[in-house]
């Protein structure tokens, strides 16, 4: 037993530095996340803000595709489990603002930070004939 508390140590300063490093990469892939939305939503022809609060961003993809009733579907995200199909309407939305197909559908479902990413500073151009009018880039 003596030896078993003689390898006890309360030093906790390695965990603390570990936990330390953790916190500061999850908020720089945070902070890379938000400019791909920010990216995003510049693309598509409204203001990047839009594309980082939360809630704001899930109402204007619905609203700037036009084709579900956006306050129906935002309510329907704070649903547990019905919030995975509104994933994956949000995700087919947004596909479809770019003219993309079935792979970018499941790209922006399963990683949707990453494909914001490649989306927000790839060569995808955003689709007028797919906006909704009065949005975005059909705003005028």
């Amino acid at each position: 037993m003596l030896a078993t508390l003689a390898q006890y140590s309360t030093d906790d300063s390695a965990s603390g530095g570990s936990i330390a490093i953790f916190v500061i990469l999850y908020l720089a892939l945070l902070v890379l996340f938000l400019v791909g939305y920010w990216k995003v939503f510049t693309k598509l022809g409204l203001p990047g803000w839009m594309g980082i609060i939360p809630f704001v961003n899930v109402y204007m993809i619905f609203k700037a595709r036009g084709q579900r009733e956006p306050v129906v579907w935002l309510i329907l995200f704070l649903i547990p489990c019905i919030n995975i199909v509104a994933a994956w309407f949000l995700a087919n939305d947004t596909a479809e603002l770019f003219d993309k197909e079935l792979g970018w559908k499941i790209f922006l479902f399963l990683i949707p930070g990453i494909s914001h990413l490649v989306l927000g500073f790839g060569s995808a151009q955003a689709d007028r004939a797919a906006m909704a009018p009065g949005v975005g880039l059909n705003a005028a």
